[in-house]
């Protein structure tokens, strides 16, 4: 598949560089402004906590996109650099086919919301029925950390909500799989829980949250 079949001028993407050699991956954030050729689009210059990233004629990339059903990713390389009145633009062209990235390891993101859990029995009939409070540590598409004056045992079976919208929450199931007292702050435990009986569907949007929060993180410098 080309680029131009699925990506869409004006869509916000990930440009994933390598900074010198042996040196860790930085995903940047642009936005695609034209798609010129079948294979190649143009974008802004991307931005990494609010300072430009500057891209080298022949460099390679990764271009990150996301959809409902997951992340997307292809390999381009730098074919031109443009400059207008007000804007930075880089040309790419795709070197790879598109991929979808596996599930083997799910992206976490380190941000505090709001959530409810209750805990459940094995067969997720309703031990405690009544919704506690927590705040989260991280949260992934295989899991969650959770900031909690509840005491839960690894192996507890629990249900929870998480908001992904104004009026939109994720019920999912998990199990707790660490639990450690907290040393400091307003909360009494520190809790892993780990979803399990989740749809892909249910997962999918989850990842797409995720996503939709880190980008916003990095458009404000704050990651």
């Amino acid at each position: 598949m080309l680029v131009k079949e699925i990506i869409n001028i004006g869509e916000k993407i990930e440009v994933v560089v390598q900074d010198g050699l042996n040196a860790d991956e930085k995903a940047c954030f642009s936005m695609v402004q034209d798609i010129p050729q079948e294979d190649e689009i143009v974008i802004t210059m991307p931005m990494l906590k609010g300072e430009p990233v500057v891209l080298s004629m022949g460099q390679r990339v990764r271009v990150n996109f996301f959809r409902e059903r997951g992340q997307f990713y292809f390999d381009a390389e730098v074919v031109d650099r443009q400059r207008t009145d007000t804007v930075h633009l880089i040309r790419l062209k795709q070197t790879s086919p598109i991929h979808r990235l596996q599930r083997r390891s799910f992206y976490r993101l380190k941000i505090n919301l709001s959530v409810l859990f209750r805990v459940v029995e094995q067969d997720f009939t309703y031990d405690k029925p009544c919704y506690i409070k927590a705040h989260t540590i991280d949260i992934s598409g295989g899991g969650i950390r959770l900031l909690t004056d509840e005491k839960l045992e690894p192996g507890q079976q629990v249900e929870c909500q998480i908001p992904i919208g104004e009026r939109d929450n994720l019920e999912l199931k998990g199990v707790v799989v660490r639990v450690v007292p907290c040393v400091e702050g307003n909360y009494k435990f520190e809790v892993g829980i780990k979803f399990v009986d989740i749809l892909e569907a249910e997962r999918d949007r989850l990842i797409q949250f995720i996503f939709q929060q880190q980008r916003k993180l990095r458009a404000k410098g704050l990651i």
